[in-house]
């Protein structure tokens, strides 16, 4: 697995990432802060993690990035015959063949 050439710029404009990390930090609060508890609803993580999943379908701003992410894999390139080859090998490989 190779991570995207600019991974860093995606990391910090994926809206996805904002969001789980604001469900996590909600989830924390809650549970370790009883007296906060009375102030944020419950399903506040439900929430943030549902507009997380939103987020990452919807708001794509360029398809490029995820053409590039598939040109870093020279078996990709190679259209459905690597990935194959590639399956086969990792099947082998659990197998212990």
């Amino acid at each position: 697995m190779k991570l995207i050439p600019d991974w860093r710029r995606v990391l910090a404009r994926a809206w996805s990432m904002r969001l789980i990390e604001l469900a996590f930090v909600s989830n924390i609060i809650i549970n370790v802060v009883p007296s906060i508890a009375d102030f944020l609803p419950w399903w506040l993580t439900l929430l943030l993690l549902g507009s997380a999943w939103t987020a990452r379908l919807i708001w794509q701003p360029d398809t490029n990035e995820a053409a590039n992410a598939l040109k870093q894999d020279p078996a990709d390139r190679a259209g459905e015959e690597g990935y194959c080859r590639r399956a086969c090998r990792r099947v082998r490989s659990w197998l212990g063949l």
